[in-house]
């Protein structure tokens, strides 16, 4: 089965499962976005000999879940067959999506929350699911964000991957009318995601000093350094007790993924080692940190 059939079955089947048992999720990313949003290709390069859209290609069915019913959905999907393959912490630094997988399925990647979105996640998702609309996937009726959500999504996204070039920062932005742009950037300003939102659009010097700046900054600008990358990470943490368990987490090797490289459970030795290695490069890292700091500063004087 191509991939891309195999994604769309994936939805129809989250949206199926989700009816079924009362739970709220919005279809995103992939074959969810607008047309609007879609690449065009020329009449003379289709076959057909008319002007259309070009599909987005995907390895895996991205949906947003409400919060509250997260833990009701994969009790459910684990019913169906499929299997967790990566924890919400065993993720991104944001732990905000975990993965799972069936034997027929593609895999679904079950978001709890959106990376650049800075307001609670719960009442994040019911402004979202207030301006939801369905579309059909499989020929299932799916539900999906709004348009000018679908644009600042997928703009925060390519932000978050250092992609300020992509071409979905173009159509769901530069391309936008004034009236669109401004209908974007009232939607972030009431999610929390302006400081995202500044990132994508090449206007992040205007929020310098807010929170999140760092991090924003270092991801899309592609940031090489870990170490600057983890300083701004915990930097964006709200809280005191979140920006230690940041920085402890980003630190210590993670268990599921040494798991999944052996395809085994590590043995004490191995786990000992795996933190050993960690010391290792944060050691090398800082150092790399410092000595380019004190370059730095030799230049200015």
């Amino acid at each position: 089965m191509p991939t891309s059939v195999s994604i769309r079955f994936t939805h129809a089947a989250l949206q199926a499962i989700a009816e079924d048992n009362d739970i709220d999720l919005l279809h995103i990313k992939g074959p969810t976005v607008d047309e609007r949003l879609l690449a065009v290709v020329s009449a003379g390069d289709q076959l057909c000999g008319a002007p259309g859209t070009v599909a987005r290609q995907s390895v895996d069915a991205d949906v947003l879940v409400r919060p509250a019913h997260v833990d009701r959905l994969f009790e459910v999907m684990h019913r169906h067959g499929w299997t967790t393959a990566y924890h919400f912490a065993d993720g991104s630094a944001f732990e905000h999506a975990a993965t799972l997988t069936h034997p027929v399925l593609s895999p679904a990647d079950v978001h709890r929350r959106f990376p650049g979105i800075g307001i609670d996640a719960s009442t994040a998702f019911e402004r979202l699911w207030a301006e939801r609309h369905t579309v059909p996937i499989a020929g299932t009726p799916c539900p999906v964000p709004s348009l000018r959500a679908q644009r600042l999504l997928l703009i925060v996204h390519a932000a978050r991957g250092g992609a300020l070039d992509h071409s979905d920062i173009q159509r769901s932005w530069h391309f936008g009318t004034e009236e669109e742009r401004a209908a974007v950037q009232q939607l972030a300003d009431d999610l929390g995601a302006e400081v995202a939102l500044a990132a994508g659009t090449g206007r992040l010097e205007e929020y310098h000093g807010m929170r999140g700046y760092e991090l924003w900054k270092a991801l899309s600008t592609n940031e090489r350094s870990h170490v600057r990358i983890w300083v701004a990470r915990v930097r964006s943490e709200a809280t005191v007790v979140g920006a230690l368990r940041t920085a402890i987490r980003l630190i210590l090797p993670n268990p599921r993924r040494l798991h999944t490289t052996l395809g085994r459970r590590p043995t004490a030795r191995e786990m000992a080692r795996a933190y050993a290695q960690r010391a290792r490069w944060g050691l090398g890292e800082v150092a790399q940190l410092v000595r380019s700091t004190s370059l730095g500063r030799r230049g200015r004087r």
